[in-house]
């Protein structure tokens, strides 16, 4: 039996879900995330289906809009034990999701599935959804030696910077690369995701180490870094247009980055690879390895006109 925005206690049945990512990936506020995607749900106000067998309950999804991306759906589905995972109950779940994008004219997204297993996930491949990874690596700055950075490159802050044409210049480094799904569609969306950004929603901006870099007054790339704590940082975002590409300024930018870390007493700077981007090769080159946190997995079904 499947049933629509039937009144639950959603607290109850997330809670599993809730402590298995808490556990996952501790250093994130997991529980304090799911606070308001809960109140809206026992309100009724996301559309949510789930499952039950003879008064049993089987398995659970919701869906919503993206607070910023207005281009896609982020969905959400669980199953009470791996065990209860069949085609036809994940056909149940899906044709409706898929049926909801498809008429909303947007791209689907969704973390794995909650108590998911290989039925599941042959089922998302057969629907044509795509697989992004996502790998952390870190640098201890300990260990790091300064490097030189001779070339004169016409190199400015985030002071004033305009968001419009920052938001241009990254997206363009980025939409040719398997990170594309990062971005939305819609410019405006673009402009609204890097004045989040740049409003802390990644943590505190570090203002010494984010900067521009320009190329007779237009941006070519560009750094981003924000505090995780007292010793910790995190390059948000660190990108080379793609005509300025092979010329050595991914090198400059990174090592720029790094000198000003280490003069900052950072000890620790964290950021987020795709695991089939080329550039974790670039990163492990220069002393990056991957650490023992957990990979991130986000499956996306692309919007079909």
């Amino acid at each position: 039996m499947k049933l629509d925005n039937y009144r639950l206690n959603w607290d109850v049945i997330l809670k599993k879900e809730i402590d298995f990512l808490s556990k996952k990936y501790p250093d994130i506020d997991i529980r304090g995330s799911y606070t308001s995607i809960i109140n809206l749900l026992n309100e009724n106000k996301i559309k949510s289906r789930i499952i039950l067998n003879k008064n049993e309950f089987i398995g659970y999804a919701y869906v919503m809009d993206s607070s910023d991306k207005s281009d896609r759906l982020y969905a959400d589905i669980g199953f009470i034990s791996p065990k209860k995972i069949t085609e036809a109950r994940l056909k149940e779940l899906f044709d409706w999701l898929t049926g909801i994008a498809r008429e909303s004219k947007k791209k689907l997204m969704l973390n794995q599935i909650f108590n998911g297993n290989e039925i599941s996930d042959k089922y998302l491949e057969t629907l044509g959804f795509k697989t992004i990874i996502r790998k952390r690596m870190v640098l201890d700055l300990n260990e790091y030696s300064y490097r030189k950075t001779v070339e004169n490159y016409d190199i400015s802050g985030i002071e004033g910077l305009n968001m419009d044409l920052y938001s241009d210049a990254e997206y363009e480094a980025f939409k040719y690369t398997s990170d594309k799904y990062l971005f939305s569609d819609k410019r405006e969306d673009r402009i609204q995701t890097v004045k989040n950004l740049f409003n802390g929603e990644y943590g505190e901006i570090i203002p010494e180490v984010s900067f521009i870099l320009k190329n007779k007054g237009r941006i070519s790339g560009g750094v981003v870094s924000s505090r995780l704590g007292f010793d910790r940082a995190f390059i948000v975002s660190i990108f080379v247009k793609r005509a300025y590409r092979k010329k050595g300024i991914g090198k400059y930018l990174l090592f720029t980055a790094l000198n000003r870390f280490k003069a900052l007493s950072f000890h620790y700077v964290f950021l987020w690879v795709n695991a089939e981007n080329f550039a974790r090769d670039f990163y492990e080159r220069y002393g990056f390895v991957y650490d023992d946190y957990p990979d991130e997995m986000i499956y996306y079904l692309p919007y079909k006109k």
